[in-house]
């Protein structure tokens, strides 16, 4: 058995007798130095301690080698807080069978956080940064909201103030909680723009804690941005190549995006697309495919402002470039230049079961195109969703209002597990 025993933020004094139990029958310890030194008092002669190894990733094999080598004994894996809260019990179920593992919780340090600032946390929002790019905090914010961060030195509180100061959040409360349940605590609130160019150091051990009750976030919090939003490759506001506003709402409707869906979008221009579709969609990754160097450019410039760290930009041709990309749920083709029959041969063989492709047409080669490559399959009609969109947007002419016509739009949708 492999007992895996959250220490929680204190001392020996917060586990239960069954985890302290634990602790003293296992025949091999696994912990770090500090851990190994709160739980001197219930340690036993004959046990073997065991210091978490680095890299960390190799602790599954060396817990492999010693319950094989010795199959009777109990082996002890400490752990901060609890265990499977962002913890090595996450880890662990990966490799071994969850009736060969037996977990104690304890307190955790974002529990304890809450306690000392006294605010319910039930409708919180966690978020790990830890090891994470600060700029995926981004996706999740919104006005009227709580956060617990866990941080690492890339994500200390000052760099997370000027975040939310750069997107219309700069009355946000926040709160550091530092070396919790120590004889060192700190507990300090800041308003976001107080705190940027605060000369403070933090603990390396503390949660980061944020309210954006008074704050008015620009970011969207709703499908459909603005293409004003978009940096784009002539440089003009709402022009260039991008899938306007209105398409997009009814491709991303189309798509039906997915936790951990692996997605493509191909020729995708300046990245409208891909960027609105991995901030809704943060447990995907979306592959946004596209050579033109201006747009590439501003594709990057929109996954930096919108903190889509799950867009992975493949600079490069379709369909060449496609084999190398992992097997896709969802296909989005926002453009082919000139390759349409060999990008949808290609992705049609790539695509997984029960995943869809949509296309977006709007000059008439591409359209019949299309419709030849689908007379050359044996597609199921009722694997098929036609939509076409006809948008007028209104300007003005002389004082008068104008409705201007833009061209239409045909949208398929096709969905391969209806394939016979």
């Amino acid at each position: 058995m492999i007992y895996v025993i959250g220490l929680g933020v204190g001392d020996i004094h917060s586990l239960s007798l069954e985890a302290a139990q634990a602790i003293r029958q296992s025949s091999v310890i696994i912990a770090s130095a500090r851990q190994i030194e709160c739980v001197t008092a219930l340690l036993q002669e004959q046990q073997k301690i065991i210091n978490y190894p680095s890299p960390f990733a190799t602790l599954a094999d060396d817990l492999t080698e010693l319950t094989q080598q010795n199959p009777e004994d109990d082996v002890c894996v400490l752990a901060s807080g609890d265990p499977l809260f962002y913890g090595v019990g996450d880890f662990l179920l990966r490799y071994f069978p969850a009736d060969q593992i037996t977990f104690y919780s304890n307190i955790s340090s974002i529990q304890l956080a809450f306690a000392r600032i006294k605010k319910p946390w039930q409708q919180a929002k966690v978020i790990s940064l830890h090891g994470r790019p600060l700029r995926s905090l981004i996706p999740h914010l919104a006005n009227q909201q709580l956060y617990a961060l866990l941080t690492d030195k890339h994500s200390q509180p000052q760099q997370i103030a000027e975040l939310l100061c750069e997107n219309g959040c700069e009355n946000a409360d926040i709160w550091v909680c530092e070396s919790l349940a120590t004889a060192n605590e700190k507990v300090t609130s800041f308003k976001a723009k107080a705190l940027v160019d605060s000369p403070l150091v933090f603990h390396p051990l503390h949660v980061t804690i944020v309210e954006t009750i008074l704050t008015k976030c620009r970011l969207p919090r709703f499908v459909g941005f603005d293409d004003e939003q978009f940096f784009t490759d002539t440089g003009e506001v709402a022009k260039g190549m991008i899938s306007k506003k209105e398409v997009r709402l009814v491709a991303l409707s189309l798509l039906q995006p997915q936790a951990n869906d692996i997605a493509w979008d191909i020729g995708a221009g300046c990245g409208t697309i891909a960027v609105e579709w991995a901030y809704w969609n943060q447990q995907g990754s979306i592959y946004a495919i596209e050579y033109h160097q201006k747009r590439l450019r501003c594709l990057a410039q929109n996954k930096h402002k919108f903190g889509v760290t799950n867009v992975h930009i493949i600079a490069d041709k379709a369909p060449q470039c496609l084999a190398s990309l992992p097997k896709p749920n969802a296909i989005f083709i926002g453009g082919t230049a000139g390759h349409l029959k060999a990008i949808m041969d290609d992705c049609w063989k790539a695509l997984l079961s029960n995943g869809c492709l949509v296309i977006n047409c709007v000059t008439e080669t591409c359209k019949n195109e299309l419709q030849q490559w689908l007379n050359q399959q044996d597609i199921n009609e009722a694997a098929l969703e036609w939509t076409e969109i006809s948008v007028s947007k209104g300007g003005q002419l002389a004082g008068q209002l104008l409705m201007r016509p833009r061209l239409p739009v045909r949208l398929l949708k096709i969905t391969k597990s209806e394939i016979k």
